[in-house]
């Protein structure tokens, strides 16, 4: 889980994804958070209790999580299950400034909740050669009629 954690500081974004009532998929953008600040789980995000995203994960626990590094074309995906914990306390003591854009109330705000994800899987792929080597390598597989995906590194489970 240390390597995990130690991928995630190099990422800010990710888009965790859950699903809909309609058994539909949903993904948004959330803000990476400092995993070490909540020590009973592998990663958390912040968020509005009322949200639909809580309501989702309340029905149906397991969610992903994937994230993009757009300098070298690095991703990790990740496979969890969620739950949503009130804890105010908890939330004055870890309020970042960055959170106001989704609780307008600040440290106090009254429908803050921690979603709190327990990773089952995590992958991480990071194109040897970076950006380039992917460009070169998809063309190639374009020109040959085939899959570039043999010839760049597999995905790394951590």
């Amino acid at each position: 889980m240390s390597e995990l954690h130690a991928l995630l500081r190099e990422f800010d974004t990710a888009m965790l994804v859950t699903m809909t009532p309609e058994g539909l998929m949903r993904g948004r953008p959330m803000e990476i958070q400092e995993p070490a600040e909540l020590m009973d789980c592998d990663l958390w995000f912040v968020t509005e209790d009322e949200a639909a995203k809580t309501g989702e994960i309340t029905r149906e626990h397991h969610v992903a999580v994937c994230c993009y590094r757009p300098r070298d074309r690095a991703y990790i995906s990740i496979s969890a299950r969620a739950t949503v914990e009130r804890n105010e306390e908890k939330i004055r003591s870890l309020w970042k400034p960055s959170w106001k854009a989704w609780l307008p109330a600040g440290p106090t705000h009254p429908h803050a909740a921690f979603l709190k994800l327990y990773v089952e899987r995590a992958e991480y792929w990071e194109p040897e050669g970076g950006r380039l080597r992917v460009l070169y390598e998809k063309a190639k597989a374009l020109v040959q009629r085939r899959s570039a995906e043999d010839k760049l590194n597999p995905p790394k489970h951590i």
